[in-house]
């Protein structure tokens, strides 16, 4: 036999001294056998385990030599990680699911047909049609209020009199609603896209849910 087959040997010759000698102390009461592998990749036993092989999964046994727990070796910090961002992610995925189904309900519950789910979309677009209308006439009012409230303005200019605080203070007041409703008539475009997309998504989903089952 070679050197290494000696090593061998009595590598495994003295594991199994260790373990029995262990498992005759846990026969007089004391700790229950624990057994390892080392770093060199060995089997080893004991009644306590070293600190930097606490983490590896270990046989427990009982004073009669069987196996009575195994531990499972610690997660590492990266597994815990990547547990904790599955299980977020699961749970994300059900409350989606079940959103989605709260949805499926409403849709259901409270439109009849196709053409509801169209008629409603197109009542809500035309309440902002109206109102984008009374912004267009609101801008008009202003400006022509602007223009005569500046007339009035190089009227005093013209006198050589310089315009008091209470017309100036009008201007920048009528300056101001001109430019909070041109604002507001620039979003109107925005605001009936974004209901022509929801109510269309509404009536894909409908006509999914009302779709008939295929036959085989």
């Amino acid at each position: 036999m070679n050197m290494q087959g000696w090593l061998s040997t009595g590598l495994l010759v003295l594991c199994v001294l260790h373990g029995a000698a262990a498992l005759a102390a846990g026969a007089n009461g004391s700790s229950r056998v624990q057994c390892w592998t080392d770093k060199n990749g060995q089997r080893a036993c004991g009644d306590s385990v070293p600190p930097e092989y606490v983490h590896q999964q270990r046989e427990i046994f009982d004073d009669q030599g069987r196996v009575r727990q195994i531990k499972p070796r610690e997660k590492t910090a990266a597994e815990i990680a990547a547990e904790e961002a599955a299980a977020k992610e699961a749970d994300a995925a059900a409350q989606r699911a079940q959103k989605q189904r709260d949805y499926d309900r409403f849709l259901l519950s409270t439109y009849n047909s196709d053409k509801e789910i169209e008629r409603a979309r197109d009542e809500r677009v035309a309440m902002v049609d109206g109102r984008q209308k009374l912004t267009e006439k609101a801008i008009a009012d202003n400006e022509k209020a602007i223009a005569q409230q500046q007339s009035r303005i190089d009227n005093v200019r013209k006198s050589g009199k310089t315009p008091g605080e209470v017309l100036t203070k009008k201007l920048a007041e009528l300056q101001q609603t001109l430019a909070d409703n041109k604002t507001a008539l620039g979003n109107y475009a925005t605001e009936k896209q974004q209901i022509s997309d929801k109510y269309n998504a509404d009536l894909a989903r409908y006509r999914e849910l009302n779709k008939p089952p295929t036959t085989p």
